[in-house]
């Protein structure tokens, strides 16, 4: 097990703790770091979905830095696990948690969202796969940051309805925020 630190907001430099598993890959410090930059640190009012959540550490951002709501969605056990062990030490009564695949919930959501975090296993293809249906959950005007190894072969957003407006590498990670037309 290992522990990482929330960046900003009220639980700045707070620790989550983070089981080890084979593909868990928390967003690093200053990936993050840029990343709530680019958004900016206030995020009050702002529904949010985190679809492969993993660690957390990006939802918990979200929260920390006032999100009225935040969903964070997995389908591993041991990872909503301890999702729920870090949610009961920091008190976040704004995130919802589910354990469902990603396509599951997107098929069956009835939410939208202002933000949503899109950082699937870099050796899986879901990255395409979700990029191509998760539209109708976003708001107009909303953002979508996606995450994924620079050797993957990912396709843009369909830019008749999405303007990507950051993007950045990070030694073997590609970053990047879109916005919903």
């Amino acid at each position: 097990m290992g522990q990482i630190r929330i960046t900003g907001g009220i639980h700045r430099s707070r620790k989550i703790t983070v089981e080890d598993q084979p593909g868990l890959r928390p967003t690093p410090d200053r990936i993050r770091e840029t990343l709530f930059n680019w958004l900016g640190q206030n995020l009050s009012g702002l529904q949010v979905l985190d679809l492969y959540a993993g660690s957390g550490i990006l939802a918990f951002e979200a929260a920390s830095r006032g999100a009225e709501k935040v969903v964070c969605v997995d389908n591993n056990l041991q990872t909503i696990k301890q999702l729920h062990a870090n949610l009961n030490q920091l008190k976040l009564e704004q995130i919802i948690i589910k354990q469902q695949n990603a396509a599951q919930f997107i098929a069956h959501c009835d939410q939208t969202f202002d933000l949503v975090f899109l950082d699937p296993p870099f050796d899986s293809n879901e990255m395409n796969t979700i990029s191509g249906i998760i539209s109708p959950l976003v708001r107009t005007a909303g953002k979508i940051y996606r995450e994924y190894g620079i050797t993957q072969d990912i396709a843009p957003m369909d830019e008749q309805f999405w303007n990507i407006i950051q993007q950045k590498k990070a030694g073997q990670v590609q970053f990047e925020i879109w916005q919903k037309l």
